[in-house]
């Protein structure tokens, strides 16, 4: 084996980016060094990664079927350095977390928050509260060590996410709305009013089909929750959001055998695959996963 992680980094900016020059301007190589590079790597694998025949190289199949594991050879490679980082260094004095807004005022948040304080009463924390895609950003981007946000289809990126819990959701209504007087809901009849919903900040991702064709999309739970309350549409929300004291008197809950159960949301942590993750980040993911987990064990009793 000859080849270079190097190589295998130019080879998967080369398959994303479409083309070597627009690869070598990305990563600031010359594009005669990068197709040098790509021209070793297939020697060395024995097999051509791309076609040249047309103005674009595209990957042959040979290059679709390796593209994957170079993409897997790389992250346990961030994997392994992080890891390293975090062995070499103590518990941190700083910790800056991101945590989505829908997850405020739940249990196993406040209760894991109240732990961290009394076990590492030195730590300087911060805690930034946002919509989904802040979150997902603010890790990215090196502004926060640890994200707590609802799950999401991860790409080649450099996030790396572990879900820790699950969120039971409730179709609702204001309790002045149609629908709240109807003994038991029908997707027909959601269908004749507005529904409103979540909006996904992330432009490559395939939206949340809406049940209306009367529909508003939101970036905020709560927002969603204050406006159904005031009679502008139904939704389907977190239940601790639909139990949350200023909305728990103006909610109504749908039910109906058409609709079925509601579909739960996942939960999870997030963090750069190859940032190092110190002690006191990898408690407070474990503990929140703990706290979490009690919470489902105590409410399916």
């Amino acid at each position: 084996m000859h080849w270079t992680l190097d190589q295998l980094r130019l080879f998967i900016a080369c398959a994303e980016r479409g083309s070597f020059s627009a690869a070598a301007r990305h990563l600031g190589r010359a594009q005669s060094a990068v197709s040098t590079a790509i021209a070793h790597l297939e020697l060395d694998l024995a097999c051509e990664l791309f076609d040249r025949s047309s103005r674009s190289p595209t990957l042959t199949p040979a290059g679709q079927a390796l593209l994957p594991e170079a993409r897997a050879v790389l992250a346990q490679c961030e994997r392994l350095n992080a890891r390293a980082a975090t062995l070499s260094q103590g518990e941190e004095a700083q910790l800056v977390v991101a945590i989505h807004e829908a997850l405020v005022e739940m249990p196993p948040v406040d209760a894991t928050l109240e732990a961290l304080a009394q076990h590492y009463p030195a730590l300087s924390l911060t805690l930034l509260y946002g919509a989904q895609g802040d979150v997902a950003d603010w890790v990215e981007q090196g502004t926060a060590h640890l994200g707590i946000l609802l799950s999401q289809a991860h790409t080649a990126g450099p996030l790396e996410g572990q879900r820790i819990a699950h969120l039971r959701q409730r179709w609702v209504a204001g309790s002045d709305h149609p629908l709240a007087s109807v003994h038991s809901v029908t997707p027909s009849e959601l269908a004749h009013h507005r529904q409103l919903m979540i909006a996904s900040r992330q432009p490559d991702r395939q939206a949340e089909q809406p049940l209306s064709p009367q529909h508003w999309r939101l970036n905020s739970f709560y927002s969603m929750a204050e406006l159904t309350a005031r009679g502008l549409g139904w939704s389907l929300v977190p239940e601790h959001i639909a139990h949350y004291p200023p909305f728990r008197r103006q909610l109504v809950e749908l039910t109906g055998p058409g609709l079925g159960e509601p579909p739960t949301i996942e939960v999870e942590t997030v963090a750069r695959r190859d940032a190092a993750r110190g002690p006191i980040a990898s408690w407070l993911a474990r503990t929140l996963g703990e706290s979490f987990r009690a919470l489902e064990h105590n409410s399916s009793r």
